[in-house]
Order: C-alpha cells, then sequence, then structure tokens
C-alpha cells in the first residue's frame, strides 16, 4: 500500500478529495477505485429510483421486485432499491475503511459486505412495511373498469402468467397484478381493464 502524505490523509476531507481525483483513488489501490465506483453509481441510482417511485410511480408499488416472489406486499430482499442500497453502503463503507480508518484490503471488503447487506435488508423492510400499510388503505378496484392503463411490466398471453399495469383506482394511481384475455402485452404498451377478479387481479386486452 503506497501510504500518501498526512495532510491527504484528513478523513472526510481526503474521501472528498477522491470524489473528484481517480488518480488519487488509484494510489489508494484498485479497490479504493472500485468502492468508489459502487458508492457513486449506488448512491445516484438509488435516489432517483427513490424519486421516481415516491411521485410517479404510484403508491402501490414503492419498488419494483425483481422477482415476485411472495405477492404484493410480502418482504422480498432482491428488489431494484435493495440491491442499489447494498452497493451504496457497501461502497461508502469500503471507501471509509480503506481511506478514514486505514484498514487493509481484507478488512475492509468484509465491513463493506456486511454494511451493505444491513442496508439491503433495511430497504426490504421498508418497502414490505410501506406495502403492507398501502393494503390497508380503502379502494374500490371497480372504479378501474373500463379505464385505459399502461402496462408497466409484460403481460404474458392468456393462461401463461401475469404482469403488472400502472392504473388509476379511486382516483389513485397504482400498480397491480393484471392478465390479458388474448396476446402478450408487451410493457408500457396501453390496455383496457375489462375486469376485476376477486383476488384484486385486473383482466386487460390491448387498447387498440
Amino acid at each position: 500500500m503506497v501510504y500518501l502524505p498526512q495532510a491527504r490523509r484528513l478523513g472526510v476531507t481526503t474521501i472528498l478529495d477522491i470524489l473528484f481525483s481517480w488518480d488519487d483513488a488509484l494510489r489508494y489501490g484498485m479497490d479504493v477505485l472500485v468502492y468508489l465506483v459502487m458508492a457513486l453509481v449506488g448512491t445516484t441510482f438509488f435516489i432517483i429510483r427513490l424519486v421516481l417511485a415516491l411521485f410517479f410511480g404510484g403508491d402501490g408499488d414503492v419498488d419494483g421486485d425483481l422477482a415476485d416472489v411472495g405477492g404484493d406486499g410480502a418482504f422480498n430482499m432482491f428488489s431494484i432499491l435493495s440491491i442499489l442500497a447494498f452497493f451504496m453502503g457497501a461502497g461508502w463503507m469500503g471507501l471509509t475503511c480503506r481511506i478514514d480508518w486505514d484498514l487493509n484490503g481484507m478488512v475492509s471488503a468484509a465491513a463493506a459486505t456486511g454494511f451493505g447487506f444491513v442496508l439491503m435488508m433495511m430497504a426490504s423492510g421498508l418497502m414490505a412495511f410501506a406495502r403492507k400499510l398501502n393494503r390497508t388503505v380503502d379502494y374500490d378496484t371497480s372504479t378501474a373498469v373500463g379505464r385505459i392503463a399502461t402496462a408497466y411490466m409484460s403481460i404474458p398471453m392468456k393462461g401463461e402468467g401475469r404482469g403488472k399495469i400502472q392504473v388509476s383506482v379511486s382516483g389513485r394511481l397504482k400498480t397491480m397484478d393484471a392478465i390479458s384475455v388474448g396476446p402478450r402485452i408487451p410493457e408500457f404498451s396501453s390496455v383496457k381493464v375489462i375486469s376485476v377478479r376477486d383476488d384484486g387481479t385486473f383482466v386487460v386486452e390491448p387498447a387498440d
């Protein structure tokens, strides 16, 4: 490890310097550069995803799951926000360990991974809690029948599974499960809601 002058090893000041200098990051080692990329990319996209979810993603699905396991509202560790939270936490912790605390690569990697998983679990828990709270809000799904909606995730052809749509329900934009009565419907396509099943699944067809 190459030691920098004492004046450049001043905790937060040094980390802030490295944010704008790839050369300084490389002097600490390739792992610091990896942590820097993880921290910047994870933080940037975490904030973007959170803003989009809060202001444009509707109330029903604050975070899109990579695998729809357990149904709406269930705890799912592998979601977009939770993975971004892992990269964000691991990146900043790795930088702190290597630069501020002057720990070696192995200890820093272990601390970064552990902290990343902690943030990942916290993000997943918060998303599950938000969905659970959302289910307690009264709304009438029948108000969406006849409305035009947007396919949020592709909807398989009839009998082959579910997708998701974003539709106005009781005056609120929500992301709901949907099935097709005909062919596969690609994401971002316009669909028309035909009916709503007892389990809350929307039955749709292409709008055109």
